[in-house]
């Protein structure tokens, strides 16, 4: 079973703080061996229209780069999932 770091970004922090739902900026969770983004997202409550990026980086790899997944990606290693919410600008 795949051990993963899930990251959220402040933006989507930020969604969860004033609905009145707050979550951790991070935390470790064991999943299923083929458990995609999406799965993780539904077990940890998150609606999937609130992501429209997940990046990914495998245990051990001490780059800072993030590999970009869609929502039906398989997980099947250790790794680093970071979730980001909606941005906005002008």
């Amino acid at each position: 079973m795949p051990t993963i770091t899930l990251r959220l970004s402040e933006s989507l922090l930020c969604i969860f703080r004033d609905a009145g739902s707050p979550k951790k900026e991070s935390c470790e969770l064991r999943v299923a061996q083929g458990a995609t983004v999406r799965e993780i997202l539904a077990d940890q409550g998150i609606n999937p229209l609130l992501v429209p990026m997940a990046g990914w980086r495998c245990a051990g790899d001490d780059s800072k780069n993030q590999k970009r997944l869609e929502q039906d990606a398989v997980l099947d290693r250790d790794g680093i999932l970071t979730l980001y919410g909606p941005l906005a600008g002008g």
